[in-house]
């Protein structure tokens, strides 16, 4: 396993990291073995997999227990990072009451990474900033981060004056969702955050399973990828014709370079600027399995030109708008 620094600080994290929101089951991605889950984050750990991602809104907390029982008694094994809520804890008070709360839920005193998960445009951007302040000086979160911000939403934190706690960027990008090369990339480089990239497989159409919307899971039905001609979901007609055009081009491009789309599409993204490590969701150890193997893939300047130009039509569709669920004033990251 690879390892690089975590922004500024001399936290080493895995290149390849743990997503842990699938470990909570629920309505987003369905049933879940809690046994499985933990064999899942053992075994990552054995392989040294040592960054762990979770959030508090994971299921009203589920994912971070999940995760601190499986650490229970490993805990130094292991880079964890989780994320605050965006409502009522991005008060600098209540923040700390939330912190705790997360604190318990994993089972130990201190947090390695945590994150505003989403911007709030309706809180002082200097209320969340003193909150990540007061808790790094309480010792219980060892950095701080933030997720799926946009770079007017940047330019309001750097005017708090505390723009400089921040180690890392959280965002979605794979090769389908490329809308942080509208500069939101080239900003967290210039301010030293590392770029943690969430949707690694697109949700999982990257994965080669699906071969029309149809057979899409109904978390991906969700996003902006698939079509919504109801305005159920995300209110826009979606894209899932250029998305499975783009599949059924890429496949024979992976299959001639005698890999897998996941592994093809893993290697270009470890290519990209700034990418400090990739979160990928893996269900059971199996799955695990398939994304350590993607660790040892190189691909060429030719192969990596021909997947994006493959998936072009998807990227003209996202645009600029990072946010992979709504558009327009529902729009969270600008």
């Amino acid at each position: 396993m690879k390892y690089v620094k975590l922004g500024k600080t001399d936290i080493d994290i895995s290149v390849l990291s743990l997503g842990c929101w699938a470990f909570a089951g629920g309505t987003y991605w369905g049933e879940q073995d809690e046994r499985e889950s933990i064999k899942t984050i053992d075994a990552a750990l054995d392989l040294g997999v040592n960054f762990l991602d979770s959030a508090q809104a994971y299921e009203n907390g589920v994912s971070e227990r999940v995760v601190g029982k499986a650490l229970k008694g490993k805990r130094e094994k292991a880079v964890i990072a989780t994320k605050v809520s965006n409502g009522k804890h991005y008060y600098a008070d209540t923040m700390i009451e939330a912190c705790d709360a997360s604190l318990a839920n994993l089972q130990t005193d201190y947090i390695d990474l945590y994150y505003l998960h989403w911007p709030n445009m309706k809180v002082p951007f200097d209320e969340p900033m003193e909150g990540l302040y007061r808790l790094k000086k309480q010792g219980k979160i060892r950095a701080a981060g933030i997720s799926n911000y946009g770079l007017k939403q940047m330019g309001m934190l750097e005017e708090t004056g505390k723009f400089d706690i921040l180690e890392a960027h959280q965002l979605p990008y794979n090769l389908f969702w490329r809308a942080i090369e509208h500069g939101i990339q080239q900003k967290s480089i210039e301010s030293g955050l590392g770029i943690v990239c969430y949707s690694t497989l697109a949700q999982g159409l990257l994965s080669g399973k699906y071969n029309s919307a149809a057979e899409a899971p109904d978390h991906l039905k969700s996003t902006r990828f698939i079509n919504d001609p109801d305005g159920k979901f995300h209110g826009t007609p979606g894209f899932a014709t250029e998305v499975f055009v783009a599949l059924r081009e890429l496949r024979p491009l992976c299959d001639e370079a005698g890999l897998t789309m996941p592994q093809a599409c893993l290697a270009w993204l470890f290519r990209q600027r700034g990418v400090a490590s990739l979160l990928t969701g893996p269900r059971n150890v199996g799955e695990l399995m398939e994304n350590i193997r993607c660790m040892d893939t190189e691909i060429s300047d030719e192969l990596a030109a021909k997947l994006a130009a493959a998936s072009e039509p998807v990227r003209q569709k996202v645009g600029d708008n990072p946010d992979m669920w709504f558009v327009g004033e529902r729009a969270r990251t600008y």
